[in-house]
């Protein structure tokens, strides 16, 4: 088997379809961020990624798209949205991932959401996470029905804020792949002052994300492109989810909820309608990654289990990695290096997290108040 790298923009349409057929054969990789798509999307915005492709009898049977760092350090591509990496392989073929990610010269890559079905990285020490990753391929709206029956005060909570909000802000009205322009600049401007009220890492700051995200937006074609739905009360937006699809898979990346209306859960009534019209949206799988379990295991009740850490020969124990004062800050230090491509950039993001150290405590004060509204269940 051989292993070579190569720019994303060097990959042939006969690659494309082949990296595409791969993720259909194995279910597990049917994510749009571990596809070739993204990966072609990301270099049109960064122009920095590189595929590893391994080949055996003159075919292509593995694919993985990743940013080179420095001291055989590499980053996921399209970090920090790419929350699943996978290498998408060929069904029955047998790898060691390490030895192939030492073949084009990665000897650490940090993983948050790992997919490794066919377990080329057990002999590395990972810990498992939940993805929680929604199927609606037999009716949204029946399976929330089924949801609400399994736990009536959940469904009547749920109830009880769709309740609210109309009766406080006026009739709710769902947008099924919103293609209002201000639309999308609301639900992004919501979630820049969200990271700014926090002292969180702007992500969405770098001239390459907000051309990604405006690109991806003017792309409506189904196979692959972006997906904007919004819920409004009255003439208000009180949340909207925006991200990437292909297919029948759908990966929200941007969520946002109007301040003024954070009594009404906006976020779970968002989701409760992406169920009812599911079949609308044109989507088999809502895929909600890892984070922020409460709300997320209410609609999720099966999640899958990915993997975290550090992969590589060079990696050191992830346990140890991101603990403690230092581990905290070089944890935003690569968050910032992985968005930031360069140096002007990093300088910037580095001096906005010191003077946003005092609004992190505040935010982190705030967390830990217990929450009516987002917690009763």
């Amino acid at each position: 088997m051989k292993v070579t790298t190569i720019s994303a923009d060097a990959l042939t349409e006969g690659q494309v379809e082949r990296w595409a057929a791969l993720q259909r054969e194995t279910s597990e990789f049917g994510s749009p961020l571990v596809g070739p798509y993204f990966a072609q999307l990301v270099q049109r915005h960064r122009g920095d990624v590189q595929i590893a492709i391994a080949t055996k009898d003159g075919r292509d049977v593995a694919f993985f798209a990743f940013h080179r760092a420095s001291h055989g350090h590499a980053r996921p591509v399209g970090a920090p949205f790419s929350d699943y990496q996978a290498i998408v392989s060929e069904p029955g073929l047998s790898l060691d991932g390490t030895a192939f990610l030492a073949e084009v010269g990665i000897e650490c890559l940090a993983v948050s959401g790992l997919i490794d079905p066919h377990g080329w990285f057990q002999s590395v020490q990972l810990e498992p996470t939940l993805g929680y990753r929604i199927s609606v391929k037999d009716g949204g709206a029946a399976k929330l029905e089924r949801l609400q029956k399994a736990n009536h005060k959940w469904a009547k909570n749920l109830r009880r804020q769709e309740n609210k909000m109309e009766r406080e802000l006026g009739p709710i009205r769902f947008v099924t792949g919103d293609q209002d322009p201000s639309a999308l600049e609301t639900v992004l401007q919501i979630k820049t002052d969200q990271y700014h009220e926090s002292g969180l890492t702007d992500v969405l700051r770098p001239q390459w994300v907000k051309a990604m995200m405006q690109d991806l937006f003017s792309r409506t074609n189904p196979e692959f492109g972006g997906c904007l739905n919004t819920l409004y009360a009255g003439d208000h937006l009180v949340s909207g989810q925006f991200g990437v699809r292909q297919g029948g898979w759908y990966h929200p990346w941007i969520a946002s909820a109007c301040p003024k209306a954070h009594m009404c859960a906006p976020g779970i009534v968002l989701l409760a309608y992406m169920f009812r019209h599911a079949e609308d949206i044109g989507i088999e799988i809502i895929d909600l990654a890892q984070g922020h379990s409460h709300y997320k295991s209410q609609f999720a009740r099966n999640p899958v289990t990915v993997q975290a850490g550090l992969i590589g020969r060079g990696a050191t124990a992830f346990s140890t990695a991101y603990t403690g004062p230092i581990g905290l800050i070089r944890k935003r230090l690569d968050l910032i290096a992985s968005v930031e491509p360069d140096l002007a950039g990093r300088l910037h993001a580095g001096w906005a997290a010191v003077a946003s150290a005092p609004r992190r405590l505040m935010a982190r004060g705030k967390a830990q108040q217990p929450d009516r509204v987002s917690s009763d269940d």
